[in-house]
C-alpha cells in the first residue's frame, strides 16, 4: 500500500483521523478488548494501512482493527494477559513455553540405548 499520510482524498482522510483518533485515546493506556475473556492488555503501535499507525496489543494477539476502534477500552487498569506481562520478543512464542507448561526434552546423544543395532 502506498502511504496515505499526505493524501487529500476523503478515504485517506477518514483513515488517517481514525488513526490519529485511537492513537491519542490509547496514548498512555491499556487496552481492555471486548469479548468474554475481558482481559488488559498493554499497548503498541503497529503498522495499518498505508503506513498509518494503530493501537493493537503488545501480545500480537490477533484482533479486527474495525471492532477495534469501536469496541475496545482505554483503561488505566493493570495489564493482566500472561503474553503482554512477559514480553516475549518473539510474538510467536505460544503461550506453553511462557507459562512453563511444556517441558523441555533431554536430547542425550551419548547415550547407547537407543544405539546402533549392528554391534549386537
Amino acid at each position: 500500500m502506498t502511504n496515505i499520510e499526505h493524501r487529500r482524498d476523503p478515504t485517506s482522510l477518514a483513515l488517517r483521523a481514525i488513526s490519529e483518533r485511537e492513537c491519542a485515546r490509547f496514548r498512555n493506556r491499556n487496552l481492555r478488548q471486548p469479548g468474554k475473556g475481558r482481559r488488559v492488555h498493554a499497548v503498541e503501535l503497529r503498522e495499518w494501512i498505508g503506513g498509518l499507525k494503530m493501537p493493537t496489543p503488545a501480545c500480537h494477539q490477533p484482533v479486527d482493527p474495525v471492532s477495534l476502534a469501536g469496541g475496545s477500552e482505554a483503561v488505566t487498569q493493570r495489564v493482566d494477559c500472561e503474553r503482554c506481562l512477559a514480553r516475549d520478543p518473539n510474538p510467536f512464542t505460544p503461550l506453553t513455553v511462557i507459562d512453563g507448561g511444556q517441558l523441555t526434552l533431554d536430547f542425550d546423544t551419548d547415550d547407547d540405548s537407543c544405539g546402533d543395532t549392528a554391534e549386537r
